[in-house]
Order: C-alpha cells, then sequence, then structure tokens
C-alpha cells in the first residue's frame, strides 16, 4: 500500500492511500509547491483493503490489519476523563485521495472517535459492537 502522509507543525493527516505506486506518484504531483513540503511518500507492506488508520494526539499514525484493531481494543482500558478521545479510526476499504491533492480530508473518510463508552460497549458485544458501528 502507498501512503501519501503531511506533517504541518502539530497537524498531521493522510492525503492519500493507493493500493498502485504508479497512480500514488501521479497523485503526488498534483499536489501544489506550497503544500509538498510537508507530504511524506511511504510503503505500507503486508496490508490489503480492508485497513485501519489509527489516529493519536501525539502519535504518528499507525496502519493496522482487522486482527491488529481487535487486539488494540482488547487492551486499551477506559481512562477516569470520561472525555477523553482514546483515538481515532478509519477504515479505508478503497483507494483514498483529498478533494483538493495535498490537503486535508480526512473526516470525509468513514471514521470513529473511540471514547470510554466504546470501549465499555466493545467489552460488553466484542466484535459485534464494532460491526455494528461500521469498524470492521
Amino acid at each position: 500500500m502507498f501512503i501519501i502522509v503531511a506533517t504541518k507543525g502539530s497537524l498531521k493527516w493522510v492525503s492519500g492511500v493507493f493500493q498502485a505506486e504508479d497512480v500514488a506518484r501521479q497523485y503526488m504531483d498534483l499536489i501544489p509547491e506550497e503544500l509538498k513540503g510537508y507530504q511524506k511518500f511511504i510503503q505500507i507492506e503486508n496490508i490489503t483493503y480492508p485497513f485501519y488508520i489509527i489516529e493519536r494526539q501525539e502519535s504518528p499514525f499507525r496502519f493496522l490489519g482487522k486482527d491488529e484493531v481487535i487486539a488494540l481494543f482488547d487492551i486499551t482500558d477506559v481512562s477516569e476523563d470520561e472525555d477523553e478521545v482514546h483515538f481515532n479510526i478509519y477504515t479505508i476499504d478503497s483507494d483514498y485521495r483529498s478533494n483538493k491533492p495535498g490537503t486535508d480530508y480526512m473526516g470525509a473518510l468513514r471514521h470513529d472517535h473511540v471514547t470510554n463508552e466504546s470501549i465499555e460497549m466493545y467489552r460488553e458485544e466484542g466484535t459485534a459492537f464494532l460491526s455494528r458501528r461500521r469498524i470492521l
């Protein structure tokens, strides 16, 4: 999988996800010069659609398969802060590109904000909860 990740100060986003390297490079060429310096072209081995992007506040993006997502839910504990978002999870089931090359349109991706309530529901229902929430 070929992924274009951008970082600008404390902001980070995924500009594009592509199965084919040539398509990813063509998209990279469309990114305006003023945004190119923030973009990084990476290749993730041994991952296929669907896969998941995990976004945490101060951490780089993680790219996980289904079993790794289930394991992440298994090890995530509820916190004392009821408003805490443990992580955001984006479900990627096909190529993705932002509407304006190089910019952040990740909000348009199917995603969920994993909170204490999510973890508690997962503890009660298991993977049925993740399916019902359209995570898996």
